[in-house]
């Protein structure tokens, strides 16, 4: 990975942190160490997929977070092993139940490049909120980018793109919180924009 992206990284994951740590109670995103490469590799061994180059450094540089904290209103922040867990659970609801497939599992809301599909394996949640998720999105529709980060809805399926790459994401999330676009909410326990609850 280039230097300035691997930097890009961790100087978009300490203003996050930064901004944490001056505008919510102590403690309400703490950032995990780095995911070692053998654990990364384990869990692209058990996705049947390699990660997006991004992504990977991400997970080396801070494994999810440490106290099962949300990053934003997008969930808990999972590490490998939180990953492959919400993923592999996702994945047998759909082989054991029929989770996400047959017409009770329209996709009715999507904007943006995505494909018409409730769930599958190429989308891989990086948080969880009682089944609400940002995914990582490795196949795209047609106008898309593999690697994107798709809003997933625990209710009605994929919504939206959020982002055209995880670095991306993780940048546009900086700058919403440095710009005042959220606020902690105090009765959700989670930062969202003004408003939302």
């Amino acid at each position: 990975m280039a230097p300035d992206l691997r930097q890009d990284l961790q100087h978009n994951w300490n203003r996050i942190a930064r901004w944490y740590a001056t505008n919510t109670p102590q403690g309400t995103l703490v950032l995990d160490k780095g995911a070692s490469e053998d654990e990364i590799a384990e869990l692209e061994t058990a996705l049947g997929q390699r990660l997006p180059d991004d992504l990977r450094h991400s997970l080396s540089l801070h494994n999810g977070a440490a106290n099962e904290g949300y990053l934003l209103y997008h969930g808990e922040l999972l590490s490998t092993r939180g990953i492959l867990k919400v993923w592999q659970m996702y994945r047998d609801m759909q082989h054991n139940e029929g989770w996400g497939q047959g017409d009770d599992y329209e996709t009715e809301e999507l904007q943006g490049p995505i494909r018409p599909v409730y769930w599958d394996g190429l989308r891989i949640p990086l948080t969880d909120n009682s089944g609400d998720a940002a995914m990582l999105d490795l196949l795209p529709a047609e106008g898309g980018q593999a690697g994107q980060i798709i809003e997933f809805d625990g209710e009605v399926g994929p919504r939206t793109v959020l982002a055209s790459s995880f670095s991306g994401w993780i940048a546009q999330l900086a700058d919403e919180l440095e710009q005042g676009r959220h606020v902690y909410i105090e009765d959700a326990g989670c930062v969202a924009p003004p408003g939302t609850w």
